[in-house]
């Protein structure tokens, strides 16, 4: 009796299979007309739904693929993206990988200019009715799939913006880090030399117990000035790379202190050492300098102690245009004007009606 039954059951499975993959080859068509008739919106649930009822891998393939395109035509960005993960998830074998997460980086760079997909499709002719930005969703995603694509370095610098705005600093930086680390000739280079001093600088002043983000942060603006040596952004790096000397001659000027109060005048006396040798142009050189002196009988203060520079952006100022003062014409007799009409070229003579 096995024998018989088992037989029996593939059969009725094949059917019932079989049946399944009809039904949906016959949604499908139905949305394959819809898409002809430009019903994209329409099309697009009706493959959604031959996806659901097939059974075959072909089938399910061939009605993510179709869906794709009609969310596409529909302007629906985000339901796009998702078919498209769908179908490099689940049937990768029926997928063009490179095309379709260079797709995946152009939803992405869409969301980053503003795109964003109606929360209802039916009222989408409200422009405020639009769902969330997926623009940090998206770019992960494709990054994670192809990580060393051509639109790589501009999504993670877009990508580690989005974070910064969002707060999340330390996350932000590792992505400047990475394209440091394996895009050295795209142009976003130059720009996450600088993004990733700026935001190291900015973790520097919070707490940086070790100096371990400033020593990175002037490794980073040292290489910049190795590698842009005409940048227009060598003024920014030179007022940072100052920052630095303050920040570290503060640092060990701190330390000096902490040791001289605790009556340990020798370790006191090297750091402040180190502040005259290693920082003599910072913020804190004259303090640590006259500390030295009262610490150090014989130490002999000489003229090595730079001035420190400006710290401060140096600004264009423009003179306010003049205004006008004189009038041209004046209204009354003789012409239609019902106000004064004021001389926009105060350098022109008048003539005499104008007087």
């Amino acid at each position: 009796m096995k024998k018989l039954l088992l037989p029996l059951l593939l059969c009725t499975c094949a059917l019932l299979f079989a049946n399944k993959d009809a039904e949906a080859t016959k949604v499908y068509e139905e949305g394959y007309k819809a898409y002809q008739d430009k019903k994209y919106y329409k099309a697009a649930n009706l493959f959604e739904e031959s996806r659901i009822l097939a059974s075959s891998p072909t089938i399910k393939a061939n009605s993510l693929r179709a869906q794709v395109g009609a969310w596409r035509m529909c302007e629906m960005p985000y339901r796009e993206y998702k078919a498209i993960e769908a179908l490099l998830t689940g049937y990768p074998e029926f997928a063009n990988f490179k095309e379709l997460v260079s797709r995946e980086y152009e939803i992405g760079t869409a969301y980053y200019k503003g795109t964003r997909e109606p929360a209802y499709w039916h009222l989408r002719w409200v422009p405020w009715l639009v769902d969330d930005n997926k623009c940090a969703e998206i770019y992960q995603k494709a990054l994670s799939r192809a990580p060393f694509s051509p639109q790589a370095p501009s999504a993670r610098l877009r990508l580690a913006h989005l974070m910064d705005e969002e707060g999340k600093t330390r996350e932000s930086l590792e992505q400047y880090r990475i394209i440091i680390r394996d895009f050295p000739n795209a142009k976003e280079y130059r720009y996450a030399l600088l993004a990733l001093a700026n935001g190291l600088f900015i973790l520097a002043e919070r707490g940086d117990g070790d100096g371990k983000f400033i020593q990175e942060a002037h490794e980073v603006l040292q290489l910049f000035i190795r590698k842009y040596p005409e940048a227009s952004e060598k003024p920014w790096v030179k007022r940072h790379l100052a920052i630095y000397k303050d920040i570290q001659g503060k640092r060990y000027y701190d330390m000096a202190c902490y040791y001289e109060k605790n009556g340990k005048s020798d370790a006191a006396r090297r750091y402040l050492a180190l502040v005259l040798r290693d920082y003599p142009d910072s913020l804190s050189a004259p303090e640590a300098e006259k500390l030295l002196v009262k610490l150090d009988k014989t130490f002999i203060p000489g003229d090595f102690v730079q001035p420190a520079g400006s710290r401060l952006p140096q600004l264009r100022s423009y003179a306010i245009p003049d205004e006008a003062e004189k009038i041209l014409i004046r209204p009354g007799k003789g012409n239609h004007y019902l106000v004064p009409v004021p001389n926009l070229f105060p350098g022109r003579k008048e003539t005499p009606k104008e007087k």
